[in-house]
């Protein structure tokens, strides 16, 4: 199976960072093909999984985003300047052109089965453009924005109510994620400890587990979007 991951936040940084590798990991380890779309603040390189950087940086003409990379508001600290909320709206509509244009790119040349995105935001409401099936993270972070700049609210609606699944690491993010997006209620899931593999390290019993739950969820999504005319070897 061909998945493409999507995150905004340096890999390895915090637990969707953690996840978003790990899972990577297991599901190449289990002869499955990966690719992260990752927007980050460091050109990076040298990873054993195949990324995809765009890169956000103010002052640096190489940068494909000449800003500093946005946190959520709660990951600010003293960082105030690169809240989302401060983006002006041609800095928003610059990163959403850039997140869609690598994101067609990647759509075109590596065909990608299931888009799994972090976060109920702006890449969750890309992936919905592509036409692809697509399984977001609800973390948190993502809700206290959305009720801070109304400018996101259309984007995570959108990403929310036309994700196949939005995963949760457990019950309290769950309700907030069903009280923001009441219409996705019944595609809400919590993870359970064998999926959800943000606590390093994991030994490699653990991601298998993890990767076979990954990609039975992966292939019900499929099933519900196309049915019949999945690939038999999916199933």
């Amino acid at each position: 199976m061909r998945i493409l991951f999507m995150h905004h936040f340096p890999l390895g940084l915090g637990d969707a960072g953690q996840l978003v590798q790990q899972w990577a990991r297991a599901l190449v380890a289990a002869g499955h093909e990966t690719v992260l779309l990752i927007v980050d603040d460091q050109v990076g390189g040298g990873e054993s999984l195949e990324v995809d950087r765009i890169v956000a940086r103010a002052g640096d003409s190489q940068a494909d985003l000449p800003f500093e990379l946005p946190r959520f508001g709660t990951q600010q600290g003293d960082r105030q300047q690169s809240a989302f909320a401060t983006l002006t709206d041609r800095q928003l509509a610059q990163y959403r052109d850039q997140v869609r244009r690598r994101l067609d790119a990647q759509i075109n040349r590596f065909d990608p089965q299931v888009i799994h995105a972090q976060h109920i935001w702006v890449q969750g409401q890309l992936a919905l453009e592509t036409g692809v099936p697509y399984v977001l993270n609800g973390w948190g972070p993502e809700l206290i924005d959305y009720e801070r700049d109304a400018r996101y609210r259309d984007l995570a609606d959108q990403a929310a109510e036309n994700a196949s699944r939005i995963l949760v690491p457990h019950e309290s993010i769950g309700k907030r994620v069903v009280e923001t997006f009441p219409i996705a209620a019944d595609r809400v899931l919590v993870m359970n400890s064998d999926l959800n593999l943000s606590d390093a390290p994991v030994s490699a019993d653990r991601r298998v587990v993890a990767g076979d739950q990954l990609l039975a969820l992966y292939r019900v999504v499929l099933e519900e979007r196309f049915g019949d005319l999945i690939d038999p070897t999916l199933r």
